[in-house]
């Protein structure tokens, strides 16, 4: 094998493998990540609910509620057990372990303040798109990937506006820091000997657009609608390939362009007595376009858009609120979000299928400006054949996600 032809081969395995690498759990946006107290929700209702600080990103227009300031802030984590099992076709060797199971931090914050009676401004921070996912050095996919993490840290400015008694608008650009880096083991030249690595990183800034209506028809109801812009992010590097007979090729980079896909989603949030409030929620995100991805490599010739086949991904959620005593209050939501994959696509870097949340929640006020408040989400996935390579087969198996929070609201 010559140099161009290795360098080619290299560099469309990596841009065949990161791009479906990149995607998990209701496809790549995680509501939980988006503020610390929707992991008590499951994501239901989220856009209508505007009863704390996270409404920032949420929904931009639900901060005309507030009368005064508010902060919020907290801790999230994410575990994520799973195990992979071979099937009859597999005729690759390593182990068929899972991913590596590990805690994998994060948080939020998010800031608001009415500067008049129509208008509010905030600022949030979150990390909405992206997860990291690792395996074993040996594990038997270990040519696709050993390590891959997306991410799409966000500093969000917002500002909204009550037209009227019924009606507010909101608006936000989140500043986006995407992040690429993925890991890959590459069979020895000649065969025989130890596996080369492979591996590639790239960061890329972008703005996404975020906009919010409110409208409360009735006194105790409110209906909320958000839409995220479709948005770019392009990554470029020279993958770094060691352990494998061949010297470096000159000029060999390597340019992917995603997308973070358009999102639309409604929800209501209707007071149904003194101490029950319920909530329900649908959406819709365009994950069939964020499977196209443009692949550029210089001095490969390499020039054309890879489809991954993905379909779009719906949204449908249920929630209540409930005031237990008059500093307590329970919160529980159910959801379900479709599958941007088939067992006929799905690569074996992505656990990905339909996604069956539950979620509860509870919310202490310890003083007049103090209530602290805690989440669990739990994630079943369950049994997740993967696309039959030619040497890889089998599936993932009691995929399932967890995810809890804890946080403080000053107000």
């Amino acid at each position: 094998m010559n140099l161009s032809t290795f360098a080619s081969r290299s560099l469309a395995l990596v841009a065949v493998v990161l791009l479906p690498a990149t995607v998990h759990a209701g496809a790549l946006y995680f509501p939980e990540m988006s503020s610390v107290s929707e992991s008590s929700y499951a994501g239901a209702g989220m856009v209508a609910r505007a009863n704390d600080a996270g409404t920032v990103f949420s929904n931009p227009a639900g901060m005309t509620r507030f009368d005064a300031a508010e902060i919020m802030a907290g801790a999230t984590g994410v575990y994520i057990p799973t195990g992979f099992e071979t099937g009859p076709n597999n005729t690759a060797d390593g182990s068929s372990r899972g991913i590596n199971k590990r805690v994998v931090p994060a948080g939020s914050f998010a800031y608001l303040r009415p500067l008049s009676d129509s208008l509010t401004v905030g600022i949030s921070a979150q990390n909405y798109f992206g997860l990291a996912l690792d395996w074993d050095d040996s594990w038997i996919g270990r040519y696709s990937s050993v390590n891959v993490a997306v991410l799409a840290p966000q500093v969000q400015p917002t500002v909204a506006y009550k037209v009227t008694d019924w009606l507010s608008v909101g608006a936000g650009a989140a500043l986006t820091l995407g992040y690429l880096r993925d890991k890959m083991r590459v069979k020895s030249l000649p065969p025989g000997g130890d596996d080369g690595k492979l591996r590639i990183s790239d960061t890329d800034f972008a703005v996404q657009g975020n906009f919010g209506v409110m409208l409360e028809p009735w006194e105790h109801t409110r209906i909320g609608i958000r839409y995220l812009t479709e948005t770019d992010l392009d990554f470029e590097d020279s993958p770094d390939v060691s352990g494998v007979n061949l010297p470096p090729v000159p000029g060999a980079g390597l340019d992917l362009g995603i997308k973070m896909p358009q999102q639309v989603h409604a929800a209501v949030h209707h007071q149904w007595s003194d101490k029950l409030a319920l909530l329900g929620s649908i959406g819709w995100e365009d994950f069939s376009e964020f499977g196209k991805v443009q692949v550029e490599g210089d001095a490969t010739g390499i020039n054309t858009t890879v489809d991954a086949d993905f379909r779009d991904v719906w949204h449908f959620g249920v929630g209540a609120e409930y005031q237990y005593k008059p500093k307590w209050e329970l919160t529980a939501g159910f959801s379900l979000d479709t599958s941007m994959s088939t067992d006929r696509t799905r690569p074996i870097v992505v656990p990905l299928g339909t996604m069956y949340r539950y979620a509860i929640g509870v919310k202490h006020k310890r003083r007049e400006d103090l209530t602290l408040g805690g989440g669990l989400t739990f994630i079943w996935e369950g049994n997740l054949p993967i696309k039959d390579t030619g040497d890889v087969s089998g599936r993932y198996t009691n995929v399932s996600i967890w995810i809890a929070s804890l946080y403080a609201r000053w107000h």
